[in-house]
């Protein structure tokens, strides 16, 4: 299912993100779990990487360490060549909400804040507090845009707990562009949704990538879905043991 020609294709990108030998144990009381070893993935400029795997093989952890929201036990995670692992710990917390944007299956929407202020959230985050004001502003105008074309322009008032999943999804996923991130991390995006409205949700992510050109990496147990990506990687034992390009209407891509 390798074709030549687009894997000739990939390898002219420059590297996004690598994640080199990364290990990663869990301590439960006196039952050490060992979750990666050894597993090393490339996300290339502009692609659309699917991971899946078994429940509890390491997907959700591998995915929050590529986006510096855990870290390896082993192992290196390069940015566009710089070293994560190797950074401050103010570098990183400033490298993960400028770099990367975030979508979880539980949406994780402050549900005291209106579905305007959950998207601006990110971007006043980073501006320091005595320039707040000073970035309130362009950063309204873009979670407007966003919310725009998402559909979500009438919902901008409303609660979280005032919407549906996929439009509790849709905010979720306009917040993670917020900062115009170079990568989105999606783990199981879908998965606390029905078919339909999981479609709507991966429909905007397809559109995302083949429109405006944003590198997405994807965290799903479902191959269907997964065959919307560029690329299925497969995490088992701990490693990534397949490197696949997806087929789509018969035809690998």
């Amino acid at each position: 299912m390798n074709d030549p020609a687009i894997q000739s294709g990939l390898q002219s990108r420059k590297p996004l993100l690598e994640l080199r030998q990364i290990d990663k144990t869990f301590h439960l009381g006196p039952t050490e779990v060992q979750v990666l070893h050894g597993a090393g993935l490339i996300i290339h400029e502009g692609e659309f990487v699917a991971l899946v795997g078994a429940s509890g093989s390491g997907k959700s952890t591998l995915l929050h360490i590529a986006g510096a929201l855990e870290s390896a036990d082993a192992g290196s995670i390069m940015f566009r060549g710089q070293d994560i692992s190797r950074m401050s710990r103010h570098a990183r917390h400033r490298l993960r909400n400028v770099a990367f944007g975030f979508v979880f299956q539980l949406y994780h929407l402050l549900p005291e804040l209106s579905v305007l202020e959950n998207v601006m959230l990110p971007a006043m985050v980073r501006a320091p507090w005595y320039k707040a004001l000073i970035r309130a502003r362009p950063c309204k105008h873009r979670a407007l845009d966003l919310l725009e074309q998402l559909g979500l322009r009438n919902r901008l008032r409303h609660r979280p707990s005032q919407l549906s999943g996929g439009e509790r999804q849709r905010v979720a996923i306009a917040r993670a562009l917020i900062n115009e991130p170079a990568l989105v991390l999606a783990d199981e995006p879908t998965g606390n949704l029905d078919p339909k409205t999981g479609q709507t949700i991966l429909d905007v992510l397809t559109g995302l990538h083949h429109q405006g050109g944003q590198s997405i990496l994807l965290v799903t147990h479902d191959i269907n879905i997964a065959a919307q990506a560029d690329r299925i990687v497969t995490l088992r034992d701990g490693k990534i043991v397949e490197n696949a390009l997806s087929v789509k209407n018969g035809k690998t891509r």
